[in-house]
């Protein structure tokens, strides 16, 4: 029985995390299937892909969610991926106003990252990719972001309703619901991890970290138990950021019934079904804006000027107790950014939504040869291999060989030095790989069904 097999595609699509990518990616798929289009979406901790020495998928576009460097590349595709071009998503599309200018800083590329295709989601971006990055004016496309689509009318109906999420998450029905998204990183980080935040972003960081982000959290909390103790009609609902780990916001609702701290589904199913919205040094206040909700900015300690968001910088921001507590009852404060910069980042567009631009895109990609990469440019990402590793890929071409790598790499035996070491590396890198963050693909067609359900009305 042979095992290995290869899976033809158009468009690979290779995400990180679940909640911050997944619909998108699902909204993308269904157009490109409509018109006829292989695809398919993958976590970039793949089961199959964490035991490949062969590619078991063949696309002519992979899709990423980030590509700054040439580790990137191998991050999201390691030998499990055969391509000719490559699409960066740039979920991550705003950078610290430090990075703006500076060619060299980590978010502006190097390496094979600097010719890949690149989504911009705004003029802004576009500029400093241009002006800064210096990349190729063919290789930058600014449709937009993909994600604000689901705040459209004509998907509106895509999400829960609130007495559902509620209901899902014991909140009872005649409570307000205060969200509060948060823009911070976990409470603590071990000194290796901030030595490399601060090789990508300047030893600056550490400040960030340490003396601003710490100190911001810890007061928010502290200003929300206020509330809870008072305000026994709300329940304020904490969404960590992406891989976020609070020990101080897990305490705070194992001591208020009225806080919940919630990391699953998207910000913007949350912010649909919420009252009242609250974040920092972080773009969710778009997705508020797009929502037609408003969002409050709260900044207790004053972010380093080379941190915060550049559209930031004038808004209209809360930083004590008593303008916090004023937020909370009736309050006619107009929306702490201005149209004009949330279009100069964002591009609003009611007309057209940013998922068929993208397809568009995606199309004259996969048909116009000047965007493949060269065989140079399709090798240089790769890392130098061990004699062992090179040993084994060599082995692994002939597909019977393969067969039995897999059989063994799957078994505790043989103890071989290299294939022990395969192994440890697949356990570690499904430890990374949190369960909450894999999908199947009944999930993704469950997600296309209420896609297709809400535009084929």
């Amino acid at each position: 029985m042979v095992r290995y097999k290869i899976e033809e595609l158009d468009f690979l699509f290779i995400y990180e995390h679940k909640v911050r990518e997944l619909e998108n990616l699902c909204l993308l798929k269904y157009e490109l299937d409509r018109r006829g289009y292989r695809t398919k979406i993958i976590h970039i901790e793949n089961a199959e892909a964490l035991k490949a020495m062969r590619p078991i998928y063949h696309t002519r576009v992979v899709v990423t969610m980030a590509c700054y460097q040439n580790s990137s590349i191998e991050w999201h595709t390691k030998n499990f991926v055969k391509f000719d071009k490559l699409i960066d998503m740039q979920w991550e599309n705003i950078v610290f106003p430090m990075d703006e200018k500076d060619e060299k800083a980590y978010k502006n590329y190097s390496g094979v990252a600097k010719e890949v295709v690149r989504v911009s989601w705004g003029e802004m971006n576009k500029k400093r990719l241009l002006e800064v990055a210096k990349m190729d004016p063919q290789k930058v496309k600014m449709i937009g972001h993909v994600g604000m689509d689901f705040l459209r009318e004509e998907l509106r109906g895509f999400y829960r309703s609130k007495e559902e999420v509620l209901k899902e998450y014991g909140i009872p029905a005649d409570r307000k619901v205060f969200l509060f998204v948060s823009p911070y990183f976990s409470d603590y980080h071990t000194e290796e991890y901030l030595a490399e935040m601060c090789r990508r972003f300047g030893e600056g960081w550490r400040y960030y970290y340490q003396d601003c982000m710490l100190p911001s959290k810890k007061m928010i909390l502290e200003w929300m138990g206020k509330t809870c103790e008072t305000r026994k009609d709300v329940v304020f609902v904490y969404r960590p950021h992406p891989g976020e780990e609070s020990a101080q916001a897990q305490e705070m609702a194992r001591r208020y019934d009225n806080f919940k701290v919630i990391g699953d589904l998207s910000v913007k199913q949350w912010i649909l079904i919420s009252d009242k919205i609250y974040t920092g040094n972080s773009s969710t206040f778009v997705e508020a804006f797009f929502g037609k909700k408003m969002c409050y900015l709260l900044f207790p300690v004053p972010v380093p000027a080379d941190y915060e968001l550049a559209f930031l910088k004038d808004a209209d921001k809360i930083s004590d107790f008593a303008d916090f507590e004023k937020t909370t009852g009736e309050d006619d404060r107009p929306f702490p950014v201005s149209e004009k910069l949330i279009d100069e980042v964002y591009t609003i567009d009611w007309e057209t939504p940013s998922y068929m631009k993208f397809v568009d895109m995606a199309e004259e990609v996969w048909k116009n040869p000047y965007y493949d990469l060269t065989k140079e440019q399709l090798k240089a990402y790769y890392h130098k291999m061990g004699t062992a590793e090179k040993l084994t890929k060599a082995l692994t071409k002939i597909t019977p060989l393969y067969n039995v790598y897999l059989t063994m790499l799957e078994n505790d035996r043989p103890k071989w030095k290299w294939l022990e070491a395969k192994r440890r590396a697949r356990r570690e890198l499904e430890q990374v790989a949190h369960d909450f963050e894999k999908t199947n693909d009944e999930e993704i067609a469950g997600i296309i069904a209420k896609i297709a359900g809400e535009l084929e009305k």
